[in-house]
């Protein structure tokens, strides 16, 4: 069907104004593509930006998109490749209006919020009321909303849970322009989003599911998180400007330990026992190419480090926050204990002291692009989630292939236990130039794809085709992936080709 563009845009314009609508080329190219490899491959300008600012507005929108076949892509941060523009004459919607903390119950501990709140935002808020929420490594200026619907991973997964887990009451505006409530918000007034199971059946694994459904099966406008008791400072303590701020951070609030081990395998069995005894708030295990990143401000400065500790293998990144006097005296001696029982050693205080800039970063991330940008182009090789033993196999595995292979490549990885181990999180991500190396790492990433297909691991990022790849080694999910899409996208109009191409 051929889209009458003038019509549509008047039909846009009459919901939301004009000043919250364009198509002004300038404007669609901001709007065309995003960093990653498929980002770059695949760009195409969409058809129409519009700014909704309220739920009305939201579903006018949507039903105008199923009235005229026209494809809608809701987005908050616009960092992942399914932000962009699949089709032509696609309307972006763009929340930079709908950016309001609607509610913070301190006492039930969390927060009802519009798609475009950010973590800093929340974050800054929640601290006041002794209240926080990890921030993910994406950095503090990303939607919660939009991170707690698609990838939910952060740094404080090994203590509090992966945001997949933590969605409350939900406010979803589905493909077809109805609307659904989820949890507590389905009951009453619909103003009591403190619950996030039921009436019924619990519809929120087919909301999002691990890894998120990429805006293909509708529209959350608003959504309840939640929070955790905080016992730092009201205000956070920093000033100055990146590459240059400083922290003013509490000295007793949290505790950094770098842990090195002969082998990975002596540092996972210590991630395990960590694990056991129930301490520290924060646990990675980390490359040295990731530990280098955040701490590097420039791509110079990066290349040295990484050749300065070019016989380190990786870190165990280990932080302990004070929950009352006596908890970080216990977690250092529980922590030292475990690491010379598996080979290990913790860097004398004095040597972490310098990396001390971690600890706020961690609670507040700024560093995202220090770490994704080093070379210029990052993309995800390959991302699981897997118990902690399966995940070290094929990282090794993984690791030995990208040396093999694709040598020029620098890449890093990092490795987080799940809510104390129950089971884990990989990421092993490829740094390039992506003027020189865009077809390289395209080829690399296509290539591991595969290989996640035939090995049978649990993809953390499968996305649109990468379902059809994957699905025949799961049984053959992506069946009743694409009847899912097309019963609730009848038109197909939600995002496509996501989650799965419902034309197929």
């Amino acid at each position: 069907m051929t889209v009458n563009h003038k019509l549509v845009y008047e039909l846009l314009e009459e919901t939301v104004g004009p000043d919250h609508i364009s198509d002004d080329p300038a404007v669609l190219e901001a709007y065309s593509r995003t960093g990653w490899v498929l980002g770059r491959k695949l760009k195409k300008r969409p058809g129409f930006v519009v700014l909704p600012g309220s739920l009305d507005d939201v579903q006018a929108i949507v039903r105008t998109a199923n009235k005229y076949s026209v494809p809608f892509i809701p987005v908050g941060s616009f960092l992942h490749w399914s932000c962009q523009a699949s089709y032509p004459e696609t309307i972006i919607l763009d929340f930079k209006r709908m950016n309001k903390i609607l509610k913070m119950d301190e006492k039930n501990m969390y927060a009802v919020i519009e798609p475009f709140v950010t973590y800093s935002q929340l974050q800054a808020e929640a601290m006041k009321k002794k209240l926080w929420l990890p921030v993910p490594s994406s950095g503090g200026n990303t939607s919660v909303l939009a991170n707690h619907l698609f990838c939910g991973s952060h740094f404080a997964m090994h203590r509090i849970p992966y945001y997949a887990r933590a969605v409350l009451g939900v406010e979803w505006v589905l493909p077809t322009g109805e609307l659904l409530r989820l949890g507590s918000a389905g009951y009453g007034d619909g103003d009591n989003y403190f619950w996030g199971e039921g009436p019924g059946p619990d519809l929120r694994g087919l909301m999002r599911g691990y890894g998120g459904v990429l805006g293909g099966l509708g529209v959350v406008t608003k959504i309840a998180v939640r929070l955790y008791p905080w016992t730092g400072p009201e205000i956070f303590p920093c000033r100055g400007v990146y590459p240059e701020k400083i922290f003013d951070f509490p000295q007793d609030l949290a505790k950094l330990y770098l842990g090195l081990f002969p082998t990975t395998e002596d540092a996972v069995n210590a991630v395990y026992e960590i694990c056991k005894a129930e301490i520290g708030m924060s646990l990675h295990l980390v490359s040295t190419a990731m530990a280098m990143a955040p701490m590097s401000k420039s791509r110079e400065e990066f290349m040295n480090l990484c050749q300065a500790f070019k016989n380190v293998k990786e870190f165990l990144l280990f932080m302990s926050f004070k929950t009352s006097p006596r908890v970080i005296d216990y977690e250092k001696k529980a922590l030292q204990k475990i690491a010379e029982e598996n080979k290990g050693m913790l860097l004398p205080d004095e040597m972490v002291s310098q990396l001390r800039e971690g600890i706020p970063e961690t609670i507040r991330s700024s560093v995202s692009m220090r770490i994704l940008n080093p070379t210029g182009g990052y993309d995800v090789f390959r991302s699981w989630a897997e118990s902690l033993d399966k995940l070290l196999d094929q990282l090794k595995e993984a690791k030995n292939f990208l040396q093999e292979k694709y040598g020029d490549l620098i890449y890093f990885y990092y490795m987080i236990p799940l809510e104390l181990g129950h089971f884990g999180h990989v990421e092993l991500s490829i740094l390039y130039d992506p003027v020189t190396q865009l077809e390289e790492a395209y080829e690399c990433q296509s290539i591991g794809l595969k290989q996640d297909a035939e090995q049978k691991m649990y993809v953390t990022g499968s996305a649109g085709v990468a379902h059809d790849i994957l699905g025949p080694s799961y049984g053959n999910y992506q069946l009743l992936l694409r009847k899912i899409k097309k019963s609730i996208d009848p038109n197909n109009v939600s995002n496509p080709p996501y989650p799965i191409d419902g034309e197929k």
